[in-house]
């Protein structure tokens, strides 16, 4: 299957998971995957904002729990559904695992249980990136703005301290204040 198309909508990414949860099914896989990136922030804002998030070219996920890895690899690349795992430094695979962390989406899928972190979690993954586009995120977006605030400088500080590196000049983390103070957060 080609990507050729851009998700704008919530239920655009549902027919997507809707695909991946068919060939599981398919195949017996069972599976917990975490939304991220652009998918996941579209999703969270839509659902428990009610604001608009930029169009994403892809879904982004972290396998959480499955019965069987090499099917879910074989299967996520069959509904073209990307793996992110691995790829961040911060924040670590184990925080997307808290329930606390994570709001599970409540749709009809029969073998994938699908979550969307929190707000703060995903924007945190945008400013601990090294990505224009990132960057570009936090800037043009509602993204900061709809997170609370205390909350994810609380993670941020967090973060920064498990930094391998914190002086990078490349990260976005060195805006963070800026950008915060040109949106009057």
């Amino acid at each position: 299957m080609e990507n050729d198309n851009q998700f704008h909508t919530i239920e655009e990414i549902v027919d997507r998971l809707s695909l991946l949860d068919f060939y599981c099914m398919k195949s017996g896989t069972i599976a917990d995957l975490v939304i991220l990136g652009g998918s996941g922030i579209l999703m969270q804002l839509a659902i428990n904002k009610d604001e608009f998030f930029r169009s994403t070219q892809d879904i982004d996920v972290n396998i959480l729990l499955t019965n069987d890895t090499e099917a879910i690899y074989h299967q996520l690349r069959e509904a073209n559904i990307d793996v992110v795992g691995g790829v961040m430094e911060v924040p670590p695979l184990e925080d997307f695992k808290e329930t606390d962390s994570l709001y599970e989406l409540d749709m009809d899928f029969s073998n994938i249980r699908v979550f969307v972190p929190t707000l703060e979690l995903l924007a945190c993954c945008k400013i601990f990136s090294k990505r224009q586009k990132d960057l570009d995120d936090l800037e043009s977006t509602s993204l900061l703005e709809q997170c609370d605030k205390d909350s994810l400088l609380e993670m941020v500080d967090e973060y920064r301290a498990n930094l391998l590196n914190e002086h990078d000049p490349d990260l976005n983390l060195h805006l963070l204040d800026n950008i915060l103070a040109e949106k009057g957060i």
